[in-house]
């Protein structure tokens, strides 16, 4: 055993989740895989481009990662391809064994528990997060406790000894809505200069405030600058605009459409309640019945009551209003919201370049490690992240502490560069690949969905709910254009 008492503010999980090395047998096996619809040739390509293992990496990790807790086990020298496919495999197969197991569960913060997440990290180890309020209260005790849990899904496995690891880390808060940010730099209590960075300074600076749709009064906060680009203020101002008549997507002007009110709806675009907003995540169809349509979001948007949703946001007369969810998964934090058919349309709203409005092919849960994920958000607009992984059990915070809820699966994304990826207003939108297809004869780019945005922790980690997921807890998957 090698411990010390550092700490960590993230760990991630990589698992590609399928059910056999077979690509044949990984498609037909639904339950387990998150590439059901790819080819066996692409999903081979991914088993190829598997990153080997990293042993000095584990090894070395309490001299070179000032947050490591403690190391046990050892990683075993697993080539690049088939071979490290499998290994991850095997890794997978611990982290989703561990996310059910009783002993676990147990230790966990929603149990009473410092616990706050566990995965495998994208070098092939079991993680395991530790509340940093609570480090002192987990004991060498504990650490062994979950080692014996790892060592006993491990030798199912066929794996002697495998590697964990423990970390400190913080509880992942929801960014402000931006109805608060707008009511603090409307009442002066905050100045916003440039840009969307550094919300998690606001974030951890934002003192138990009450909600207040029209003023800005009992917000207790100290005046700072936000971030780098005044062109944000505009953005936050755009969404507590009054919205414009309802404009037809086949015929509107696409530059800045993520804030209008826009029929048919489509992934990208501005969802809100009277006291929070988002981004619709995608149009969504009912598994065993095509013929029942709607939108997906995020549930934490709603604070997971069912309340009235408008898109872009709320109106005069209610002639915005897109009624309320009829499926709701806190575990999975998402919601369904039924629409008519000519409502919604198989798409993803950009917002820049020459693929403003790309459209949906198809969908997976979870793709190869290191690839480039891109986001459409009404406030930071279309951003790119690489994936990194997934995680279990992972514990966030809304409404500024008051509402704790556990996510059973999510993806992780790591920024690129000093964009923000994920900011106020963002949540729920689409996480995608950019790809090239034939559609109707003719080349050209698409989108296939990978899931809907949970948000982020201010220090370059995104979340994401895998469409698989929301399948799994509310039957419903995205619409393609092959959905007439």
């Amino acid at each position: 055993m090698r411990v010390n008492s550092k700490m960590v503010c993230f760990v991630a999980l990589f698992v590609l989740i399928v059910g056999a090395i077979n690509p044949a047998a990984a498609i037909n096996d639904i339950r387990y895989s998150s590439y059901h619809n790819m080819t066996a040739e692409e999903i081979q390509r991914i088993v190829d481009e598997t990153t080997g293992t990293q042993i000095d990496r584990f090894d070395g990790m309490l001299a070179y990662n000032p947050d490591a807790l403690a190391v046990y086990g050892i990683i075993p020298e697993k080539a690049k391809g088939v071979e490290a496919y499998e290994y991850w495999l095997q890794m997978g197969n611990i982290s989703r064994a561990l996310a059910d197991d009783e002993v676990m569960q147990s230790m966990h913060y929603a149990n009473g528990g410092a616990i706050i997440g566990q995965g495998t990290q994208c070098i092939c180890y079991t993680s395991i997060m530790i509340l940093d309020e609570m480090v002192d209260e987990f004991t060498e005790e504990d650490m062994l406790r979950v080692k014996e849990r790892v060592d006993y899904y491990g030798a199912l496995e066929g794996l002697e000894d495998p590697p964990l690891a423990f970390f400190k880390g913080k509880m992942i808060d929801s960014y402000l809505t931006e109805e608060q940010i707008f009511s603090l730099w409307q009442a002066g209590s905050i100045v916003i200069e440039d840009g969307f960075e550094n919300l998690s300074i606001v974030s951890s600076a934002y003192d138990s405030v009450s909600m207040s749709a029209s003023t800005g009064e009992n917000y207790a906060f100290d005046n700072q600058a936000l971030s780098d680009e005044t062109s944000f203020i505009d953005r936050i101002l755009s969404v507590f605009s009054s919205p414009n008549d309802s404009l037809d997507l086949s015929t509107a002007n696409l530059e800045g459409l993520a804030t209008e009110k826009v029929r048919p709806i489509v992934g990208g675009l501005m969802l809100a309640t009277s006291t929070s907003g988002g981004t619709v995540g995608y149009a969504a169809k009912d598994v065993n019945d095509s013929n029942t349509r709607g939108i997906v979001t995020v549930a934490h948007v709603f604070h997971f009551e069912n309340t009235t949703s408008y898109q872009p946001r709320q109106g005069y007369g209610n002639t915005n209003s897109i009624g309320t969810f009829t499926r709701m998964s806190q575990v999975g934090d998402s919601v369904f919201i039924p629409l008519d058919s000519s409502e919604v349309k198989a798409a993803i709203y950009t917002g820049e370049g020459d693929d403003q409005l790309l459209d949906v092919i198809g969908y997976e849960g979870a793709i190869s490690g290191g690839m480039i994920l891109s986001k459409s958000g009404v406030v930071s607009g279309n951003t790119n992240g690489t994936y990194y992984g997934v995680r279990y059990n992972q514990t966030f915070t809304v409404k500024n502490g008051t509402i704790n809820y556990t996510v059973n699966h999510v993806g992780v994304i790591k920024e690129l560069s000093e964009e923000s990826y994920s900011v106020p207003g963002d949540s729920g939108g689409p996480i995608y690949v950019k790809t090239s297809t034939v559609i109707n004869g003719t080349e050209t780019d698409a989108a296939v969905l990978l899931g809907i945005l949970e948000g982020g922790d201010g220090n370059g980690t995104v979340y994401y709910v895998p469409c698989t997921e929301i399948r799994d807890r509310l039957g419903v998957v995205p619409l393609t254009v092959n959905d007439r």
